[in-house]
């Protein structure tokens, strides 16, 4: 599957669509069109170190054990940068349905993009980027994250809510293997998927 049909399949699944075939022509130019904008308006960083033994706020949390299974990983950090958040509050203040649409655009444009920087790192195989929150785990463990790759060099800061700004960014650790495969069964967020919960999956197939 082509990047872009790739990128608009799950695009439509952000906004709730089970059946790529039945979108109406309009949505589907809405997409082309935010895809394009994101692309223009995006500056995509990323930032990764290697560890080979789980960091202190890891041990014994059952969430990044069952996920790691003692092997090495990438802690890593990824942004579009804050002038997309701040296109998104401009679009919603004149067309809340293309800003939307934009916003879902843009969630799938980071993934993607983190995908194939991912794809480019000589460490053989990369399993799913397992994002704190899931599984168990704390959402504020992202913060960590964020401190011990200085991520405020890619201009990635927190709020004191624990939002992450910008909005479409990223922060998560990544489990390097020979082994490592990445699929929907194998994904350590699946017991608590709602994509899986509504007969969809977000990768591959089950």
């Amino acid at each position: 599957m082509c990047p872009a049909r790739k990128m608009k399949k799950e695009i439509l699944k952000y906004l709730g669509h089970k059946d790529a075939n039945s979108v109406d022509e309009h949505t589907n130019s809405l997409i082309d069109k935010a895809l394009l904008e994101v692309e223009q308006q995006s500056k995509f960083k990323y930032i990764y170190e290697k560890f080979d033994e789980p960091l202190p706020f890891m041990k014994d949390i059952s969430g990044y054990q069952s996920y790691l299974e003692d092997s090495p990983f990438l802690l890593c950090a990824t942004t579009l940068g804050v002038q997309i958040d701040r296109y998104i509050q401009r679009l919603q203040l004149k067309d809340m349905a293309y800003a939307t649409v934009f916003d879902a655009s843009a969630s799938v444009f980071l993934e993607t993009k983190a995908d194939e920087f991912e794809r480019n790192l000589e460490f053989g195989n990369l399993g799913f980027r397992f994002c704190p929150g899931y599984s168990g785990t704390s959402f504020i463990d992202n913060q960590k994250i964020a401190r011990i790759l200085n991520a405020e060099k890619i201009g990635i800061t927190f709020l004191e809510s624990g939002l992450m700004v910008p909005l479409k960014s990223m922060v998560g650790i990544i489990k390097i293997g020979e082994n490592v495969k990445k699929s929907c069964g194998g994904c350590a967020a699946k017991s608590d998927c709602g994509f899986r919960k509504n007969g969809t999956y977000c990768y591959g197939n089950a």
